[in-house]
Order: C-alpha cells, then structure tokens, then sequence
C-alpha cells in the first residue's frame, strides 16, 4: 500500500529523506515487524532462547575486517515545505456584475419578449430573443446578456476610452426559428431586463495567485478614469478602471500606487530657487479584469479621499 510510506518512515527514524533509501539500509515494516515481535515474545516466554557468544578472537576479526574508510556517509538532505497554494483573486460574481470598458459594442442580439407578461427576469426564466436559425442559432447555443452604461470619456486627456459594460448572465437557447429562439436564463448576475443586449458567450475566469511566484518590475503609469455607478469619490472596495491594459504589460493581481493628481508641483521658496515637492500617496488598487488598453481594478486601501483622475504607478515591491 503506497499511501503507507509516512507509517513506515516514523518507524524508521534513522532515515533523514524518505525518498533516499540506499542498499544495504534495514526497514521495519509496520505490522509485518508487530507480528514478528509478538510471535517472538511468546516464543520466549514458551522457552527462552540462549544465544552463544561469539569467541573474542572471531569478533576481533570482524572488527579488523571493518574498513571505516569506506563507510558511505549518508548526504544530509533538508527537507523544504510543500510550496503555497495558489489562491483566488476574487469571486466570479463580482467579476461579472464589476463590468469593463471595451472600444465599441459587438451586439448580437437583445431580449424583446417572454412568455410571461413581465419585464424583469432571472435564473430559470424563459425569454424571446431576436436571433434565430438565419443568424446561426442553435438548440444549445448560447449567447452572454449584457448591458451598456456609458461612454466613457478621459478624465484627463479628454478623448473618448470606449463604452462601459456590465454582465448580467448567461442565455442558452432551447428553441429555435427562423429569426427568433425560445431561450432559458442559465446563470444570473443581477437581473435581466426586456432590451438589454446579447453577445457572443463569454467565458468568466477567475484570476488564480500564486503567493510564490516572483513579482517582475513594471515601468507602468497611468490614470483612474472611471468608476462604477458613475461615483467621483471613491474608497476601500470600491470598484473603478484604468486606462492601462494587456497591452501595456497589465496583468491580473498587478499592484498600483494611487498618488494624488499633480502631486509632484514645483514650488518656488525665493527668487530663482525653485524645488519639486513630494509625490502625495493616497491608496493602492489591484487589477482584477486587464482588457487590451483598460483594465478593471478594485480599491485595496484608501488613506485619503479618491477622485477620478488620480495618477497611478505600478507598485515595484
């Protein structure tokens, strides 16, 4: 039984690495070495067993016949912890209901009826949408409900960053026609409504951490542009988005310095003497969705008050 190996090494402490057993070593084996000893004990206690002595002339043999040169020195081998396990960044839901901004909308359908006079549906529920066998449609496909909250304007730099959305669940089409299907809401985020939109399934991973793993040095700077429910003040678990992504080297559970905006101001002391002052920290935030040029991120630690707008610096430690 191989699941024994932890019985057999406590009963063998002389040795240091279970996984170096080298020829010549004697193993106890548990149970097999009990039975041994009991059935020795009675057979003593029947009829006690006398042991010669060996003459001293053989033992001084067998001593000289030891070479002590050439006794094998067992390496000394330090045993190391099993390595940390990998643990989740966060949960699914707050993946999904956290939302992302993406460049443009990639619609591919909406949800514009039921069979049940009601417009807010959930888990379980059976609605009509308006893709059916000509866009493709099959019994099975399935299909990502999402809605569009706004377009999303840099805070700083002014140009529009793309259009923010939320996920709200997840379609699988039961039956279909030619230009509309009978669906089944399988998974429910927060609830779905007549007219919010359809995409193609998305796939929700939740981001995996390894506590081991080492953390490699970004030269990334950038701004929060954005938050969730169109907050302008933000704080500790507060979800908002950056307008840095993959494409510039973010990945999930990277790390970032918030600094308060223009925190590095010169100030000038006297007639030509002028010096930079110190740049103000004001939090820190982690990425739990990076998309290509925007990533979506939660609020770790809020010393101070957060605005939209703040500069932030990939944490180097």
């Amino acid at each position: 039984n191989p699941f024994k190996w932890h019985d057999i090494w406590d009963k063998n402490k002389f040795i240091t690495n279970p996984d170096l057993i080298y020829p010549g070593n004697n193993i106890a084996i548990p149970g097999i070495f009990d039975k041994v000893e009991i059935e020795k004990e009675i057979q003593i206690e029947a009829e006690p067993e006398i042991i010669p002595e060996l003459p001293e002339e053989k033992i001084e043999k067998i001593e000289a016949e030891v070479d002590e040169d050439n006794i094998p020195e067992l390496p000394q081998v330090t045993l190391q912890p099993p390595p940390p396990a990998k643990i989740p960044l966060t949960t699914e839901v707050v993946i999904a209901t956290s939302g992302y901004i993406i460049p443009q909308e990639m619609e591919k359908g909406i949800v514009f009826d039921s069979p049940e006079s009601r417009t807010i549906f959930g888990r379980g529920d059976a609605v009509y949408i308006n893709i059916g066998e000509e866009s493709g449609a099959k019994v099975g496909s399935r299909f990502t409900a999402y809605k569009p909250l706004r377009v999303v304007t840099h805070p700083v730099k002014g140009n529009t960053v793309g259009v923010l959305i939320e996920i709200l669940g997840e379609l699988e089409i039961k039956e279909v026609r030619d230009d509309s299907s009978t669906a089944s809401i399988i998974e429910s985020y927060k609830a779905i409504e007549l007219g919010d939109k359809l995409k193609e399934r998305e796939d929700i991973t939740i981001p995996m951490i390894d506590p081991a793993a080492k953390v490699e040095p970004k030269d990334i700077r950038g701004y929060i542009i954005a938050a969730k429910e169109q907050k302008t003040t933000v704080g500790t678990g507060d979800i908002v988005y950056i307008d840095l992504g993959s494409e510039t080297g973010v990945s999930a559970g990277d790390r970032f310095t918030i600094f308060k905006n223009g925190g590095e101001k010169e100030k000038k002391i006297k007639k030509g003497e002028v010096i930079k002052l110190p740049k103000v920290i004001v939090g820190t935030l982690q990425v739990i969705t990076p998309m290509e040029n925007t990533s979506t991120a939660i609020i770790k630690d809020a010393r101070k008050e957060i605005v939209i707008g703040e500069m932030i610096e990939y944490e180097k430690r």
